[in-house]
């Protein structure tokens, strides 16, 4: 008999949210079985080796006051708001199987009445498009599994593409990027789904499929609500969700990546060349063509791109390089427009990270 348990969190936070999912795959009992369910507010959920100025539209979501979160898992990027369910499935890491899985999910989409199907590459869809974006995680020393997911119940689909829309060509990560497919939503199919049918039909699937006997005969016991007072009881979980909240979590964790930018401005075009890792500047090359010929850039934008180098991938970061300039190099601001140079530069760099 198959040891199981569930979980439906009340929160909506999603720091604090994935916070517990991790702690809870890294705590629990390796041979239990467990479901977890939860929503969480309007946030963009990016995975653990993603780069987020590649993966989302950073100004508009800091316009919008919505944050992004990077999750402790591997994977792709994907949007939540409350008309999203996440659903997680925990046991041995010896029988994990992700097919088998996605299949339990797609079976309590069908005691909706709703006709998703799996396809090859294990995805849930719907009339040809994903209504799930799903991934598994495996931890060897801890003989854990699970699989994790999204399911589009009634999710703005319209701020989904503006959120994780990004033009930034120039930008070149060896982090994992995300593979974009068309989407749509179980609303589209049913006029009645909505996050508790999924939840109770999800959960039953669970039941039947790990612990039926238990289920059969009413024995399965009620879900462990998570809610403030739970996690006002695990120090731990609320240290991974400060954690998650820090600079070098959000942006320090990135992997190294290059931007090249290109502009045009009145007193003659410029390339920027920045290399980046973990979040903060390793090089930058500024050239400008000017007067002189491209390959001569002038000593203020030199002295900018060295006062770049250390500095955070951000506007402080920019800020920060050009005080140094002017301790470190005065000179080069005062001739020939240089301050103005420096100006514009560092204006059109903020508007493009």
């Amino acid at each position: 008999m198959c040891r199981v348990q569930t979980y439906i969190s009340k929160l909506n936070d999603p720091w604090t949210n994935l916070a517990f999912e991790e702690w809870l795959f890294r705590n629990s009992d390796p041979e239990t079985y467990i479901l977890l369910l939860y929503r969480n507010t309007k946030s963009v959920i990016i995975g653990r080796n993603q780069n987020p100025w590649k993966e989302c539209n950073l100004k508009l979501l800091a316009k919008d006051g919505v944050p992004f979160v990077r999750r402790k898992s591997g994977g792709g990027t994907v949007y939540h708001d409350m008309g999203n369910t996440n659903y997680s499935i925990m046991m041995p890491r010896a029988v994990f199987d992700r097919r088998t899985n996605v299949e339990l999910i797609c079976r309590a989409l069908h005691e909706l009445d709703i006709p998703a199907l799996v396809n090859e590459r294990h995805d849930i869809v719907l009339d040809g498009k994903k209504i799930s974006n799903s991934l598994s995680k495996r931890k060897r020393g801890l003989h854990r599994a699970y699989h994790h997911g999204t399911m589009l119940i009634d999710s703005d689909l319209s701020t989904l593409g503006q959120y994780l829309k990004n033009n930034k060509e120039g930008l070149v990560t060896k982090g994992v990027a995300s593979v974009r497919s068309p989407v749509t939503r179980l609303r589209e199919s049913s006029f009645t789904v909505d996050h508790l049918s999924f939840s109770d039909a999800t959960r039953t699937e669970f039941l039947k499929r790990y612990a039926y006997d238990q289920w059969r005969q009413n024995e399965e016991g009620e879900a462990i609500i998570v809610d403030d007072a739970l996690i006002e009881t695990l120090p731990a979980v609320q240290a991974v969700r400060d954690e998650m909240k820090t600079w070098d979590w959000m942006f320090g964790q990135t992997p190294e990546f290059t931007h090249t930018l290109e502009h045009e401005f009145s007193w003659g075009s410029v390339v920027a060349k920045i290399n980046a890792k973990e979040g903060k500047i390793v090089r930058a090359d500024i050239d400008s063509s000017e007067a002189t010929g491209f390959g001569s850039p002038s000593l203020a934008l030199t002295a900018l791109g060295i006062g770049m180098e250390g500095q955070r991938y951000d506007q402080d970061g920019l800020d920060e390089a050009v005080e140094r300039v002017k301790y470190e190099a005065p000179e080069v601001l005062a001739p020939a427009g240089g301050a103005k140079r420096i100006k514009d530069v560092v204006q059109w760099l903020k508007e493009e990270m």
